[in-house]
């Protein structure tokens, strides 16, 4: 159960993470329809094969979705909330340890559980907020440039990033219920989030393994791939860290 107080306090806490991060994602949101006539220009001079593949080239050429999902999901949106799930997941429970109110909040007439799913409900919200803001910001300016998108689509995609993002904020949020340190959970983070990254610099189906290449929905975008398939691992990856973090804080001694 959600206590609406403590979420609340944890937005406000985490305001300033928040609107720098929706800050970035929004710009380079608006840089993808904003520019795409300039780049799709560059992207037609004959001399770009080293630097990119003629078979890059001509799927990122093909269409505008094809252009914005390779500016966003495979990239931008990818990237920056991999950085904002690592960042609000990391002082979600080692931030009450360090600041020393981890004991103060453990002695409200709340259980443990409740804290946990608290904190978790409120940074996922965020995230979500972060994500899906800026894409529909991205998708409204597209629309008003009159850039032919499949909307459906490509929300699809957002939402495939999002529940990878979500795996990747709740894994970093149980470390966070160990470690007493914010700024060492983000590093150890950091680094675990990174290794699981390595498959993808092989190819199929090897890049498959890789939670980035997935957190892209390139199996979606590119292979055609029934959503359900991504979302549905996604939800029991993600189910399988809420409890192993609500276990760790539950038997962590304070």
């Amino acid at each position: 159960m959600v206590q609406y107080s403590l979420f609340a306090k944890e937005l406000r806490e985490n305001r300033v993470k928040f609107f720098l991060l929706m800050a970035s994602l929004t710009a380079l949101g608006l840089l993808i329809p904003l520019f795409f006539e300039q780049v799709r220009t560059i992207l037609e001079q004959p001399d770009l094969s080293r630097f990119v593949g003629p078979q890059d080239l001509a799927f990122i050429t093909a269409s505008y979705g094809n252009y914005a999902w390779s500016q966003w999901n495979a990239k931008n949106l990818t990237q920056l909330a991999t950085v904002a799930a690592v960042v609000f997941g990391a002082g979600a429970l080692s931030g009450e340890r360090h600041y020393g109110t981890a004991l103060f909040l453990t002695s409200r007439p709340v259980t443990r559980r409740e804290i946990y799913t608290t904190k978790a409900a409120a940074g996922l919200f965020l995230l979500a907020v972060c994500l899906f803001g800026s894409t529909l910001v991205l998708l409204l300016v597209s629309a008003l440039k009159g850039y032919r998108l499949d909307y459906g689509a490509f929300l699809t995609a957002a939402l495939i990033t999002f529940a990878c993002a979500a795996v990747v904020y709740l894994g970093t949020a149980a470390l966070s219920a160990v470690l007493p340190d914010p700024v060492k959970t983000a590093v150890v983070a950091a680094l675990g989030w990174l290794l699981l990254s390595i498959p993808g610099y092989f190819g199929l189906p090897a890049a498959s393994l890789s939670i980035f290449f997935q957190m892209k929905a390139i199996p979606y975008w590119i292979y055609d791939q029934n959503p359900i398939v991504p979302l549905g691992i996604f939800l029991v990856l993600a189910a399988a860290l809420y409890e192993l973090g609500v276990w760790l804080w539950s038997t962590r001694e304070l």
